[in-house]
């Protein structure tokens, strides 16, 4: 295992982790020859590198930005996020968000979306809501060479009432942003969803994506619902493609891997 394991993408990593219990339970001495191959260093001589793999490929939330006027912390109206915003706690699989009054947008850990054909992404998301507000779900498109500085190329996006979304408050216009419209409202108060993007065809690198709604009220359901199908032109490029919300105050969003 450990042979293999070193040898495998950082995303694959965690997909051998889960599908093999005796590959999970591979010595720390393997996981330091992971790191090793994939230049991830410890943030701490007390960090096990067990710990730094596993951490280095799980989903996370990274950076955010809202929309607003001059004033905003953050004004991510030309694509760009920050990793430092507030007094918002980044870097887990969890976000919630507590400033008053301020839609926020919040960006996941980015997964590689190569040019091969069928090369695919897969997330989870677990929404709630604590007020009645619309909410939005999707997910942000970065060229490969901009994935660490969070700018982002453009971005597609479902909102929890199913319509298209407008605050009514004045700033920029966000130009890099597409809403996407449903016939149903997706959740009054929570939701569990699943976004799967595929590359469809090689010629043209046409990413197919899909919205799924898994389970609302806290449960899942024995019949997951295709909420949406469409397909987008990328160009031939890799791609990185990261989860991507706009949740509201008394809101959160939760990430995990299918």
């Amino acid at each position: 295992p450990e042979l293999v394991l070193r040898y495998l993408a950082l995303p694959d990593v965690s997909s051998a982790l889960r599908a093999s219990t005796a590959w999970s339970k591979s010595t720390d001495a393997a996981f330091h020859a992971i790191a090793d191959d994939k230049a991830l260093t410890r943030s701490s001589p007390e960090e096990s590198w067990r710990d730094l793999v596993q951490a280095s490929v799980s989903l996370r939330w990274v950076a955010a930005g809202d929309h607003a006027d001059d004033e905003s912390p953050v004004p991510c109206s030309r694509g760009r996020f920050s990793s430092t915003y507030g007094h918002l706690s980044l870097g887990g699989p969890s976000v919630t968000i507590e400033h008053p009054g301020r839609d926020t947008y919040v960006l996941g850990r980015g997964l590689p979306i190569s040019c091969a054909q069928n090369c695919a992404q897969n997330w989870r998301l677990e929404m709630s809501k604590e007020w009645d507000v619309t909410d939005g779900f999707g997910f942000a498109i970065i060229h490969t060479r901009a994935a660490d500085s969070f700018q982002v190329q453009s971005a597609i996006i479902w909102n929890s009432s199913g319509e298209i979304y407008m605050d009514g408050r004045p700033g920029p216009e966000i130009n890099w942003l597409t809403q996407r419209s449903l016939d149903e409202e997706v959740y009054e108060d929570n939701a569990k969803l699943e976004i799967r993007v595929r590359n469809f065809r090689f010629l043209d690198s046409i990413l197919h994506v899909e919205l799924w709604r898994i389970g609302t009220d806290g449960s899942e359901s024995d019949t997951p619902e295709r909420l949406d199908s469409t397909q987008i032109v990328v160009g031939r490029q890799d791609l990185v493609i990261a989860p991507f919300v706009r949740i509201y105050e008394g809101s959160t969003a939760t990430l995990s891997r299918v």
